[in-house]
């Protein structure tokens, strides 16, 4: 099982996720006035580097002590699912890391190009919720599993 360290650090970890998450979709819907946005495109950049060092570290806990050893220990019938997650987390990390890289280079008067860049970040953003809502079912059905319950 989990130790109870880990389990409080995946918790904190997901608490500080939300919050930088939180943060990213305020910066997106921020309204700038002018052909010049570089004060919401430098505040983006430096939430879009904050969110990507907490989604890779975030990442590498559940696939190293997190819920995927849990499930994989306890379910080996649902490594297949798993491996999905595992894959879907590649996926995050390449994703963030080409859209920062974009963001980066993107010109604070490029307007069509940052909203593209924004509404990326943003379907990011809400395929991470759906994903995280599937790793509760996963390792919900598998405690269930490993308790005797019905699964």
């Amino acid at each position: 099982m989990v130790s109870q360290e880990i389990q409080q650090q995946v918790i904190i970890e997901h608490q500080t996720m939300a919050h930088v998450v939180s943060a990213l979709r305020t910066t997106i819907g921020w309204e700038s006035k002018g052909p010049d946005f570089s004060r919401k495109l430098s505040s983006l950049q430096f939430v879009c580097e904050s969110f990507e060092r907490h989604l890779v570290r975030l990442l590498e806990l559940e696939e190293t002590d997190g819920y995927m050893s849990v499930v994989l220990d306890s379910c080996p019938e649902m490594s297949e699912r798993v491996r999905v997650l595992h894959d879907e987390h590649s996926e995050f990390r390449r994703e963030v890391r080409d859209i920062l890289s974009r963001l980066n280079a993107v010109s604070s008067t490029d307007h069509k190009t940052f909203g593209a860049i924004s509404d990326e970040l943003v379907g990011l953003l809400d395929r991470l919720d759906q994903h995280q809502h599937n790793e509760i079912t996963v390792l919900q059905e598998a405690l269930l599993q490993d308790a005797g319950g019905e699964g």
